[in-house]
């Protein structure tokens, strides 16, 4: 599996991070890396849930087409 959309905003949050030197900046961009994995780990969760079989084939290529399943 390739890098996520997520992976990649946590690594441009992390660069900015490096170079903030004001602690209440840090301690934003660190939570927002995280409230970012968070909902990655959530929308994973979600396509999980999704049974396949149960769906449409247009359904299933609509939920491809919005990136919500592979």
């Amino acid at each position: 599996m390739g890098q996520t959309l997520a992976d990649d905003i946590d690594e441009m949050l992390a660069s900015v991070q490096e170079q903030v030197e004001d602690s209440e900046l840090t301690f934003k961009l660190r939570t927002a890396r995280q409230l970012v994995m968070v909902y990655d780990e959530r929308l994973r969760e979600h396509g999980k849930s999704l049974h396949e079989e149960t769906l449409d084939s247009e359904a299933l290529e609509n939920l491809r087409r919005l990136g919500y399943i592979d």
